[in-house]
């Protein structure tokens, strides 16, 4: 299968230093976005946004993996013995190959959203949620606008409905716990910029 070679591959030298890369340079463009107020802030948001968003990838993979097992062992193709020498097999394997998406993804959208954001003092709750939201309708349209088969093509309206309701665990696990990362780790910037504002 491709993604067995996928899996082979980016496990690789060649692979793991394509994800590093991956991780790596959204930090030098997370300096450059801030510009002079990386100073006060430093990289610590950003470190914390991929924590908090590696935390939600393994939950949802696994989560994943367990309620595939639990449907294999309903049709009788795999006997419940098995589960805790599969699961976390299968766990490890959707969350290498789901780093194909999610990596280009936060790097490339969600934080330059977050630095700009908390840039221009406008990291709240509010516009976390409201930046999300867009995320996920603009993923689900794109997603929509490129079927990959025929049902998809006859059956739009459905096709919509059936990307955005799949999307929508990686945007809760994944995108939210990244803006929300931010959030966290520029707290105490937060909190010194809104005093300053109000003096």
């Amino acid at each position: 299968m491709p993604s067995d070679w996928l899996f082979y591959w980016l496990t690789r030298p060649g692979g793991l230093l394509l994800i590093g890369m991956a991780i790596g340079v959204p930090f030098l463009v997370w300096r450059m976005t801030l510009g002079p107020k990386y100073a006060p802030i430093g990289s610590k948001p950003l470190a914390l946004a991929y924590l908090y968003a590696g935390i939600g990838l393994v939950t949802m993979a696994f989560v994943g993996s367990y309620s595939e097992f639990s449907d294999r062992v309903a049709a009788s193709l795999l006997p419940e013995a098995q589960r805790w020498s599969i699961v976390p097999g299968w766990t490890i394997y959707m969350t290498v190959l789901s780093l194909v998406l999610v990596l280009p993804l936060l790097g490339l959208i969600a934080m330059p959203a977050g630095a700009s954001l908390l840039k221009r003092a406008r990291l709240t709750l509010r516009n976390i949620g409201f930046c999300v939201l867009v995320a996920w309708l603009v993923l689900a349209s794109l997603f929509w606008a490129l079927p990959g088969n025929e049902w998809q093509r006859t059956h739009r309206l459905e096709s919509f409905l059936t990307s955005s309701k799949g999307l929508l665990p990686g945007i809760f696990l994944v995108a939210l716990p990244f803006m929300l990362g931010i959030y966290n780790g520029a707290r105490s910037y937060r909190l010194r910029a809104h005093d300053q504002q109000e003096q």
